[in-house]
């Protein structure tokens, strides 16, 4: 079966009842799990829509996690966590930059943020796409690495 992905125009084959981040990085689609398909973060979220019998239902973790990310809504899903079963659905990827590591940002201080940039875990935005990205946001991110770290493990 065929699934559009949306912003970038461009589609891919899935068999039925196929985990839908791994059939997206198998298909060579950039998208972050940093708990590695457990369900428990916020960077693999993706808008679904389509009809609900092409839909796998969400798991007790997936709406644990759901319900802790921000703008979170009945289209809001964790790629890691669904499967598609029939055709008729269109996938929207993540929209930001999920930061996983202060480092990733150190060296774009004084610059522009090109994306909004997003918490790993609960989707937020640390900082807002066109914002100049300073020294003191660097306080946003001063767990980050060790929530991330506690995620990951």
């Amino acid at each position: 079966m065929r699934i559009a992905l949306f912003p970038i125009n461009k589609a891919v084959n899935a068999e039925a009842g196929a985990n839908l981040l791994a059939t997206l990085l198998a298909h060579a689609i950039e998208i972050r799990s940093v708990c590695r398909g457990r369900g428990i973060c916020a960077t693999c979220q993706v808008k679904v829509k389509g009809p609900a019998v092409a839909m796998s239902p969400k798991t007790p973790q997936e709406m644990k996690t759901l319900s802790l990310i921000d703008g979170a809504d009945e289209y809001t899903r964790l790629a890691c966590q669904f499967r598609a079963l029939a055709e008729g659905l269109t996938i929207e990827l993540p929209s930001g930059l999920f930061i996983e590591k202060l480092e990733e940002i150190l060296n774009l201080i004084g610059d522009e943020a090109v994306a909004d940039y997003r918490h790993p875990i609960t989707g937020a935005i640390l900082i807002p796409k066109d914002k100049i990205i300073t020294r003191s946001l660097m306080q946003l991110f001063k767990n980050l690495t060790e929530e991330v770290n506690k995620v990951s493990q």
